[in-house]
């Protein structure tokens, strides 16, 4: 058994953009059952969609860096090699987790690669990453926001508390929010914008709308996904206009 101590850093993305965070930036440290660090593994990932300046800022990445580096595919294959047969996950946070699977669905990537064994380590301390050293006597290594180094420097943490990797309260992704969590925003934005203009959205109008395509071809919904958008529009819509909608949702 290994255990592979995950960092990610993200492309961001503005308020209601429908483009997801997208990951341009892996690093790990592979450790064995001693706890000690065997293998490391960094890479950067050329982003799909427009590139957030303060994201590049926050990470410390040239946009030169990112256009010449690989693909999420491509990085991710290697990535998969790098982790083996026999091991799990474990991240400071879970929102690496859910990026992940984001990401592998934008590309087409099968997740079985990625363990029902996913361990968030951020339930067994206090505050941030930099807190957590500070609170355990240890100075930050490395570059913050850096994917290795943050990683290696969760991997100390991880060897202070051993019983992290035997806890079984693993990350359960849940296919509802992987599907209709970057589509949240613009639903609520879609229909507070109806209701000033004294509109009713229907669920077949926002459908049509550009946005809304964009987003089902980006995550590559399939019509069984496109019934959870619509459910998760459903609700806000009865939220929004009451009893009105029964009558007009469908108009």
């Amino acid at each position: 058994m290994h255990y592979i101590v995950i960092d990610l850093e993200f492309n961001g993305r503005q308020h209601y953009d429908i483009y997801p965070m997208e990951i341009i930036e892996i690093g790990a440290v592979k450790l064995n059952e001693q706890m000690e660090i065997i293998e490391t593994f960094q890479s950067f990932i050329r982003p799909k969609f427009p590139l957030n300046r303060f994201a590049l800022q926050f990470c410390g990445i040239k946009k030169e860096t990112l256009l010449k580096s690989k693909p999420f595919e491509a990085v991710i294959k290697k990535f998969k090699k790098f982790c083996g047969t026999d091991y799990k996950l474990i991240a400071w946070g879970a929102s690496d987790f859910f990026t992940l699977m984001v990401d592998c669905k934008v590309n087409h990537v099968h997740t079985e690669w990625i363990t029902t064994q996913l361990l968030d380590m951020t339930r067994h301390f206090d505050g941030g990453l930099q807190q957590a050293l500070e609170d355990h006597g240890f100075q930050f290594i490395g570059q913050s926001h850096s994917a290795l180094d943050d990683a290696l420097n969760a991997a100390l943490l991880l060897k202070l508390k051993l019983g992290i990797v035997s806890d079984i309260n693993y990350f359960t992704p849940d296919p509802v929010k992987i599907c209709t969590g970057g589509i949240k925003k613009w639903i609520l934005m879609s229909l507070d914008n109806a209701i000033e203009n004294d509109q009713m959205l229907s669920w077949d109008d926002f459908l049509k709308d550009r946005n809304t395509q964009k987003y089902i071809a980006i995550m590559n919904l399939a019509d069984h996904e496109i019934r959870m958008v619509q459910n998760l529009f459903m609700k806000f819509a009865h939220m929004k206009y009451g009893r009105k909608t029964n009558k007009l949702l469908y108009a």
